[in-house]
């Protein structure tokens, strides 16, 4: 029998993401267009201060995979079009609908479409940075290890547990926690979905893993960091363990002020300028 949580159960957990989460409403709210990308559809938000060629962060949301929608970008869109790059909001079908490869396979394709269709939006196609968080960043880093998002060339990955799904299970007495289960509950398929099973199979661009406080998180983040650093990649940390929980580690980015959105800056400015 396959287990299904209701929305009140999981925005109770906390896994909703910025569905749940007070953001502060930005002075300027970004403009948006939406195209379909083929499986879904995105939304592209243009760089503020140049007039082309600008470098792409690529988001997708979180919501246990089964839950949240590409709209729920809190104060992101708004800062880094301010900063000079184009941001995009990838939508993937939800579970049960889509299974976690389903998912990151759509992701995927939404990296491929911007790829492709950059220039005449503005952006550069050689500068594609891939940022998610919760369900979105495992399925970020699963489209990007597989090979399914490959022109990514900055992977920013924001607290997830599911990096090793068979790990995660035995630490938590060998079946996955209430919220993993449902999208995940057939084991045969723990290791395919796991993203730190791909971690040498190819060169992966530079990565930064960032963790918060809740349960487990930084014994899986530093699990995966160090598996991806073992293949030759090279590897960032923000060890946000004492200043955020699994919420306000995606609610703040976005905030000058607040600490990982400035060490998510540095990445990416370091990273995306050496193709420039």
């Amino acid at each position: 029998m396959q287990l299904k949580l209701t929305r009140r159960e999981i925005l109770g957990a906390g896994l909703a993401g910025t569905a749940c989460a007070a953001l502060p409403v930005p002075a300027f709210a970004a403009s948006s267009r939406s195209f379909d990308y083929g499986p879904n559809a995105l939304d592209w938000y243009p760089a503020r201060t140049t007039s082309g060629n600008a470098p792409i962060l690529v988001f997708v949301h979180g919501g246990a995979w089964a839950l949240g929608n590409r709209g729920q970008v809190g104060s992101k869109a708004d800062y880094y079009t301010s900063q000079g790059y184009n941001f995009a909001s990838v939508s993937y079908t939800l579970f049960p609908a889509a299974n976690a490869q389903t998912q990151a396979l759509q992701v995927g394709t939404a990296v491929n479409w911007i790829h492709q269709n950059a220039r005449r939006l503005g952006g550069d196609p050689d500068r594609i940075a891939l940022m998610g968080h919760s369900a979105g960043c495992h399925l970020s880093s699963l489209a990007t290890l597989t090979g399914a998002a490959t022109p990514v060339k900055a992977l920013v990955c924001n607290d997830t547990r599911a990096y090793d799904l068979e790990f995660l299970a035995r630490m938590n007495g060998g079946a996955l926690p209430l919220l993993y289960a449902p999208a995940f509950a057939n084991p045969s398929y723990w290791s395919a979905w796991s993203p730190i099973s791909y971690s040498g199979l190819r060169d992966q661009p530079p990565t930064l893993v960032a963790w918060s406080g809740g349960s487990g998180r930084d014994k899986v983040s530093k699990r995966f960091a160090d598996a991806l650093e073992y293949e030759g990649t090279e590897v960032h940390r923000f060890d946000g363990k004492r200043r955020y929980n699994h919420i306000s580690i995606n609610s703040r980015m976005g905030r000058s002020r607040d600490r990982l959105t400035k060490s998510v800056d540095r990445f990416l400015e370091d990273v995306l300028n050496r193709t420039a």
